[in-house]
């Protein structure tokens, strides 16, 4: 009878995520795991400071209407501690482009808490950034709040998109669901993009939506895929990995001039807005020369052990923290096979986006569990990941059953990671 009961309850289920619209599938996402991003967002100091940079930046965007940062000069001082500011034609700015900040800004203009003045005094800095004139250090700490509320409601919402992209790809409502969550929940997206206001959270949104478009519009998409690029510069590979790819099995350069029109809309905002700002219309204008020397130079063993760790670091690997993703590459081959041009593209440009992030960066990206670097290209790669447990797993005994308590384990490991955790 209790067998009864369950079965009936599960179909009941079934029959009503299948009554759901897109817009009501939508919500079923991004809504829970809004909240649970809300509650494990940070919420108070310190941040991270690539994260602390786009608060200040779109904290003073809403408050004064200005990019540049003239309450927060003295950071100039401890470029890479506390913030990322750099000069700034006559006054100072952050370094990154302002696609994260500009979404912040508007709850800043109207959020009622004030910022906070915080002092360090000397003593407690760390000798490598003490400043021989300065005994303290002060600075206004935007509220929290707008940021937390940003990053949390961009991933959520991203997440939420990729529910439609499964959806559309052929995936039943409940595997979509499903899939949806395993993203949300089994990825660094809840314990590293929604919980401050890194740049991924709105990269990811934009990437989602630019997937959901690629299928029937394609100036949609690559206009998506242009914010995703006023957002976080390199993510145009993925752009351009997914309308070239699909131009080529077409045969017709349609595609590939329609995405790319978008996006280079994108593109050239961002220059001009280098251009204004630092006076050089460069894709590297706030970063300076370093991550470009970096890319230009040789694969050599550090590379390889960036790339080494960047998979299977304690702390954070990317198949560490997640490791489903290592169960779902027995169906790779058949979720390409099954996967539109659009998402081979997009697939591929994610991969090449990570292999170049890597060898611009560290793979740690920072001191804090989990990883942030795959956060885009794992947003790109979703749909051929999706089809890759559809087409295989799902029809595979053992590895369904590896492949549920892989995923079982990704959540955990998160909800440690958003938690602040460490094991080891």
């Amino acid at each position: 009878m209790a067998v009864d009961g369950s079965s009936r309850a599960t179909g009941a289920l079934i029959d009503r995520l299948e009554g759901l619209s897109q817009r009501g599938l939508f919500l079923l996402v991004a809504g829970p795991i809004f909240v649970v991003y809300l509650l494990t967002a940070t919420w108070s100091h310190p941040m991270v400071n690539d994260a602390f940079t786009n608060s200040v930046a779109a904290w003073n965007l809403g408050t004064h209407g200005s990019v540049y940062l003239e309450e927060h000069e003295v950071l100039e001082d401890y470029r890479g501690y506390f913030a990322w500011i750099i000069p700034a034609g006559d006054s100072v700015a952050s370094k990154y482009p302002p696609g994260a900040a500009v979404l912040a800004a508007p709850i800043y203009a109207v959020w009622p808490e004030e910022s906070e003045l915080l002092t360090y005094e000397r003593e407690d800095l760390p000798e490598r950034v003490r400043q021989e004139d300065q005994a303290e250090v002060s600075f206004l700490f935007p509220p929290p709040g707008p940021a937390a509320l940003t990053a949390a409601a961009t991933t959520a919402i991203a997440i939420g998109l990729l529910a439609l992209v499964f959806l559309r790809l052929g995936g039943t409502p409940q595997a979509s669901v499903g899939g949806a969550y395993l993203a949300g929940l089994g990825t660094s997206a809840w314990a590293v993009a929604a919980d401050q206001l890194w740049q991924h959270g709105p990269a990811m949104l934009w990437i989602a939506l630019a997937l959901l478009l690629s299928d029937r519009r394609l100036v949609g998409s690559g206009i998506a895929y242009g914010a995703a690029i006023l957002t976080r510069p390199p993510v145009a590979l993925i752009a351009a990995g997914s309308g070239l790819l699909r131009a080529f099995k077409e045969r017709s350069l349609r595609p590939a001039i329609l995405v790319g029109a978008g996006s280079v809309l994108g593109l050239v905002a961002f220059l001009a807005y280098n251009w204004w700002l630092f006076g050089d219309p460069s894709i590297s204008a706030g970063y300076g020369t370093s991550f470009q020397d970096r890319v230009g130079s040789g694969l050599g063993v550090d590379y390889l052990r960036n790339l080494f760790l960047a998979a299977f670091s304690v702390n954070y690997g990317m198949l560490v923290w997640s490791p489903f993703l290592l169960v779902l590459l027995p169906g790779l081959r058949d979720g390409w096979k099954a996967a539109p041009p659009w998402a081979r593209g997009a697939f591929l440009g994610g991969i090449v986006y990570l292999l170049i992030q890597y060898k611009a960066n560290r793979a740690s990206g920072g001191v804090f569990l989990g990883y942030r670097y795959p956060l885009e290209a794992l947003t790109a790669a979703a749909p051929v990941l999706f089809l890759a447990y559809t087409e295989r797993l799902s029809k595979r005994p053992p590895l369904r059953r590896a492949f549920i308590w892989a995923a079982i384990v990704s959540v955990a490991m998160q909800l440690l990671a958003a938690l602040d955790i460490q094991l080891i």
